[in-house]
């Protein structure tokens, strides 16, 4: 990272238990999901609720949000929209907010890894613990939610991939960059600023925000990845 930069990022958890609708639901997931959330952030700066279905993503074209394939989905992976605009509020007596930090590492290549095939930030005492659910033989804290908002300086080359489990969606320029919605197994995708710049309303040269919201919602695996040849994030507060 630059000197001016800090390779640390802020990150809001927040913790969840078997009880939320949303939560270790019946349905264990199936495929990425396209248009579970609109194409653009809200007022709050929080994703819109738009589907409890989605749609199947374009295998050949991943990392286009938007895009439906040919066949559908018909059972539910969020429960509605209350229930999913609880997932980036803090809600008393449905989740607990936990602010911590997050760590990247830089490459022989020059660019910026984190990287972790067992992603439980939260401490097994920390918010509701490790519950009695389904499958708890990990004895790890799953569960929960991730909330990142930073800002980076555009320049032309810049990529931004990620790999992980479950629902994903990076915002830059306030318009959905990335869509990995829904409960799956890890599954990648890549944000390449210049052939989404028209899409996404940036300019190189210029700076603009970048909102990742992250879910973590069934007890089996937890994989968290992302590798970036920016060089330089700013952290964002959200009043």
């Amino acid at each position: 990272m630059d000197e001016d930069c800090d390779n640390v990022l802020e990150v809001t958890y927040r913790d969840f238990d078997q009880t939320h609708p949303d939560m270790e639901r019946a349905n264990p997931g199936d495929v990425v999901r396209h248009n579970l959330v609109k194409l653009e952030l809200g007022p709050d700066k929080k994703p819109v609720f738009a589907s409890s279905v989605g749609c199947p993503r374009v295998e050949a074209r991943p990392s286009q949000p938007g895009e439906c394939d040919n066949w559908t989905v018909t059972e539910p992976v969020i429960e509605s929209q209350a229930s999913f605009d609880q997932w980036y509020r803090t809600v008393a007596g449905v989740n607990l907010q936990l602010e911590k930090t997050l760590e990247l590492s830089a490459t022989a290549a020059g660019d910026y890894v984190f990287d972790s095939t067992s992603f439980f930030p939260l401490g097994p005492s920390e918010g509701f613990g490790i519950a009695p659910t389904p499958d708890h033989h990990l004895m790890q804290n799953f569960l929960f939610t991730t909330e990142i908002h930073v800002r980076f300086t555009y320049v032309s080359g810049q990529v931004f991939t990620f790999r992980g489990d479950d629902d994903l969606w990076i915002f830059v320029n306030r318009k959905l960059a990335m869509d990995l919605g829904s409960m799956h197994a890890a599954e990648e995708g890549t944000i390449d600023f210049d052939a989404q710049a028209s899409e996404l309303g940036i300019l190189a040269g210029q700076s603009y925000d970048m909102d990742i919201f992250h879910a973590e919602r069934h007890t089996l695996e937890s994989n968290f990845r992302f590798e970036t040849n920016i060089s330089c994030f700013e952290p964002v507060v959200i009043k």
